[in-house]
């Protein structure tokens, strides 16, 4: 079962939690009622397969629902229910209860009758019983949708349609083919170029439960925006792949012209927390949250204004260090407030310039890389309260370049300070102390390769054999000038912190092999990436600094352009298979200011009686019923999160990548 730590070790992996349950992925949650009830309970986004568990107690088998499987179709927001009739044997029964897995997707009320929420499409498992029997069947919800806001005529709709030759004067821009997305943010939009004012454009998404047609006029730069609505339910209608396909119609023309056949993945994952980032143009700090419109500045609201570059983020959320031209300092991001300060306005020492913060906020260990500041000078591990030398830490007399701890404290990554290459210490996050320093990567003899530069440890996963996987990425390139994204080249790679000497180059992220709009200028420009403290969906999640185009919405030269970009990551990959997948913009920044740095940090998790989402918000193993957190948590049914196969109600289960 979850511990009172469980948010800064286990969080979100996999699905959305559901309400009332413990942990092994996620799904919706789940209430009954009696006969004389009325519906169901509304569940947290999940949808998906048919891992029911349905064996067990022979009364299940007494119990039938007829139909056992069914579909409802739903046509531009209009459906018809399913009527369900429970029989023992050949006699129809009256159960006491019906339920529903996700009630996101459809509902049952107390009758039986089966109807779809009319906004996604999925899979549902309708549960009957009555004296202990149980019976189930199974409604796929189909969703479709046609839109067409600009009128477009039915002639014109026909030709789109019937499109099958590439058009070859349309270059995609945005966003990549082979792209998965996590759920809960902005959806995307699709940008193109080489078209012409008056073309008229169709795209259709089709995947196991979704079929959606659009239908646009988009005069260059021709750009589609998704309606949130219409983004979710393609976005949450499932998961697994989705294929889009797009085709022009140029004005005047008889015949149109295919323009973009992708695939994209959709996680059943939500992105929680918030990624900390320097706005270079700002010289500050500042803060968004995945699915948020706009960035916060909210140091500049604590009265903060001098640069804040050089700054490390807690994973659990509660400690920001500073360092740049402000007053070296931690600050309380509980209640955004400095709580400590070393040196003063105008005076900074900048020895807690980008260093290692523990996953907790207690420590930090001073970054000794030859950067532009220059930060660091000083051996040990630091006490983040009081700003003394802790003695004893086993990191006497070392200094260390770009250090950077996990998630889970139990490893301090970094780079070493003569050869450049990348080391580990196993790390005692209860006492302090640092042993066992061990290499993971040498830096290589390729001067366009061997500076490895601002490593980041992964949340530690477990596969389905019980075995933790942990990992660090990291960007190479020249030294010195890779050390700073304003001068040198990048490429990011990672390595496995488990088995020394096995390392993958980020090919899919980093766009080796990948058709850019603007070709090699979007190469060799990925800096800076840093895991999310959790995984989420069945993957792990990295935030990376990038000068490539956005779109076209961002086409500068490289020293022009300078955003965050999320690349979801296998956390199972073998050596030489590539585990990365093409990244997409993090929707919310401003375009106008140059973004790097990103740290990704937890949210603080919330006490019994706060406001909630999902269990992986509440402290103490709590659980999140009807939005607040206090429930006790119970054994985890398939789909629900977990630290453990112990925590699962089917004893045959095992606990993969929580």
């Amino acid at each position: 079962m979850r511990s009172a730590v469980a948010w800064v070790s286990v969080l979100i992996i996999g699905l959305a939690v559901a309400s009332g349950a413990a942990s092994c992925g996620g799904s919706g949650n789940t209430e009954t009622t009696g006969a004389g009830g009325s519906g169901l309970a509304s569940g947290s986004g999940g949808s998906g397969g048919s891992l029911f568990g349905e064996g067990g107690d022979s009364l299940q088998a007494t119990l039938r629902l007829e139909p056992e499987q069914a579909t409802i179709t739903v046509d531009n927001g209009a459906s018809m229910p399913i009527q369900l009739t429970a029989f023992k044997g050949q006699t129809q029964v009256y159960p006491t209860s019906w339920s529903v897995d996700f009630g996101t997707i459809a509902d049952v009320d107390a009758s039986g009758l089966v109807t779809a929420t009319n906004t996604k499409g999925g899979q549902v498992k309708v549960t009957a019983e009555i004296d202990g029997a149980k019976g189930f069947a199974t409604i796929d919800v189909i969703f479709k949708k046609t839109i067409n806001v600009d009128n477009i005529p039915p002639n014109v709709q026909d030709l789109l349609r019937q499109a099958t030759d590439p058009d070859g004067s349309v270059t995609w821009a945005y966003p990549y083919d082979g792209t998965v997305w996590p759920r809960g943010l902005k959806g995307p939009e699709m940008m193109w170029n080489g078209s012409v004012a008056g073309d008229t454009y169709y795209f259709h998404f089709t995947g196991q439960w979704i079929d959606v047609e659009i239908f646009t006029y988009a005069d260059p730069p021709s750009r589609y925006q998704f309606q949130q609505d219409d983004w979710i339910a393609v976005n949450e209608s499932g998961g697994g792949d989705v294929d889009v396909h797009g085709a022009r119609l140029p004005s005047g023309a008889s015949a149109a012209g295919v323009i973009i056949d992708h695939k994209w993945r959709m996680s059943r994952g939500n992105l929680r927390g918030t990624v900390y980032y320097w706005a270079n143009n700002l010289g500050r700090v500042v803060r968004i949250k995945p699915g948020q419109d706009l960035p916060e500045d909210f140091l500049a609201n604590a009265g903060i204004t001098q640069c804040t570059a050089c700054h490390t983020v807690s994973a659990d959320g509660t400690t920001l260090a500073i360092g740049g031209d402000a007053p070296d300092s931690i600050y309380d991001l509980l209640n955004d407030q400095t709580v400590l300060q070393l040196g003063a306005v105008g005076k900074p020492v900048r020895n807690w310039a980008m260093p290692a913060v523990s996953p907790d906020g207690r420590f930090v260990v001073e970054n000794n890389a030859s950067l532009p500041g220059p930060p660091g000078g000083n051996d040990g591990l630091w006490d983040a309260a009081t700003g003394m030398k802790l003695a004893g830490s086993g990191l006497d007399g070392v200094l260390l370049d770009m250090p950077a701890f996990g998630p889970h404290g139990h490893k301090l990554v970094h780079v070493d300070h003569g050869s450049h290459d990348l080391r580990a210490y196993d790390f005692d996050l209860a006492t302090g102390t640092a042993s066992n320093p061990y290499a993971l990567v040498p830096a290589g003899s390729d001067p366009n390769l061997n500076a490895i530069c601002f490593p980041s440890v992964s949340p530690t996963i477990t596969d389905g054999e019980g075995q933790g996987k942990t990992y660090t990425v990291y960007h190479r390139g020249v030294y010195p000038g890779s050390l700073d994204t304003r001068f040198g080249p990048g490429d990011l790679y990672m390595a496995s912190v488990d088995d020394p000497g096995v390392e993958w180059r980020l090919e899919a992220a980093n766009g080796d092999n990948y058709p850019f709009a603007a070709g090699d200028r979007d190469k060799h420009v990925q800096y800076e990436p840093t895991f999310a403290p959790a995984a989420a969906g069945g993957y792990l999640w990295v935030v990376f600094t990038s000068r490539r185009t956005y779109g076209n919405r961002l086409v500068g030269g490289a020293n022009q352009v300078k955003q965050l970009w999320v690349m979801a990551i296998n956390p199972f990959p073998t050596p030489g298979e590539d585990p990365s997948y093409p990244a997409f913009w993090v929707p919310g920044q401003d375009l106008q200011t140059l973004n790097m740095r990103g740290y990704w940090a937890l949210d603080p998790c919330i006490p019994a009686g706060g406001m909630c989402v999902t269990d992986s918000d509440c402290c103490d193993g709590k659980t999140c019923e009807n939005g607040l957190c206090g429930g006790e948590e119970v054994c985890s049914e398939i789909g629900e999160l977990c630290d453990s196969a112990a925590d699962c109600c089917d004893p045959n289960a095992k606990c993969v990548a929580g």
